[in-house]
């Protein structure tokens, strides 16, 4: 099953350490970067909270902890999430969807 019309959302916040080395080691593992393609524009979209104009963004999504990780559809529907994972587990997470 297509699941292009869900995206790949990743809420951070720019002090936050783990979403450092995520966005850093985890992302750009080759075993993410072809399971994330399937969806939506072929990679994630990474929110940074910790900015102003994103604050309510926290809000909306009901974020808790950085990084969340998030499948919505296109009306901006949360299907899944998690937060702070390897790159093993991400895999998982993505491949595990199916809409």
């Amino acid at each position: 099953m297509s699941v292009s019309n869900h995206q790949v959302v990743v809420f951070i916040a720019e002090w936050c350490p783990h979403c450092k080395q995520m966005k850093d080691n985890v992302w750009t593992d080759n075993t993410v970067v072809k399971s994330v393609k399937r969806f939506h524009g072929g990679k994630p979209a990474f929110v940074v909270c910790s900015r102003p104009q994103n604050r309510y963004l926290v809000d909306e999504f009901e974020i808790e902890k950085y990084p969340t990780v998030v499948i919505m559809d296109e009306d901006h529907n949360i299907k899944k999430r998690a937060n702070n994972m390897n790159s093993s587990d991400l895999v998982e997470f993505l491949d595990e969807f199916n809409g």
